[in-house]
């Protein structure tokens, strides 16, 4: 029992020992001062920043339009050039009725989209065919299916790899126009090129 009182005697002499090396010349209180008074001179020079461009921003007067114009002025000369700009803005092949058939009139849209593919090897692309709802839906299925295969085939013949190509078909469902006329259904004879 001793032993335990004199080591625990001798351990507290050491720690004070230790602790009275401890430099008491810092005066802590004022070194906290410091660093508030820092940051706050930091965030009232941002906050006098940010309202002084508000006032010119104001002052400017310019229509949401133009405000889109010089952002994008500003996007292009800082050499920023975001992938969707790239994408071909036309992405629907239409299809005669009960057709799969792609026509020669689509051949500059589907260049595009080839061009586009071509970019990078690899931007995906579902190529969803999409039909009528004339006919049974079994029908129209298969039909969705061979639609989206004769893009996917057009897109190879112009150098797109079979990779980058997910063909599908949605059939009758999913109409571009509910109506059951024949200008509904003639936008309804689709395939839809997405990104």
């Amino acid at each position: 029992m001793k032993f335990i009182k004199l080591s625990f005697l001798a351990l507290s002499a050491i720690t004070f020992a230790g602790c009275s090396s401890f430099d008491d010349s810092i005066d802590w209180s004022t070194s906290s001062e410091i660093t508030n008074t820092q940051s706050e001179t930091f965030f009232s020079s941002n906050a006098e920043r940010e309202q002084e461009q508000r006032q010119i921003n104001k002052s400017l007067n310019i229509s949401r339009s133009e405000q889109i114009e010089l952002a994008l002025e500003a996007a292009i000369s800082d050499k920023v050039h975001p992938l969707l700009m790239d994408q071909p803005r036309s992405r629907a092949v239409y299809f005669e009725f009960s057709g799969h058939k792609v026509a020669d009139k689509w051949d500059d849209i589907l260049t595009q989209h080839a061009n586009y593919l071509l970019s990078d090897a690899s931007i995906r692309l579902l190529v969803a065919g999409f039909t009528d709802t004339v006919g049974t839906a079994k029908f129209n299925l298969k039909l969705g299916y061979k639609r989206a295969d004769a893009v996917c085939s057009r897109l190879v013949e112009l150098g797109v790899r079979k990779e980058q190509l997910t063909c599908v078909s949605y059939g009758e469902s999913h109409t571009a126009d509910p109506e059951n006329n024949e200008s509904a259904h003639t936008v309804n004879r689709r395939v839809e090129l997405l990104y």
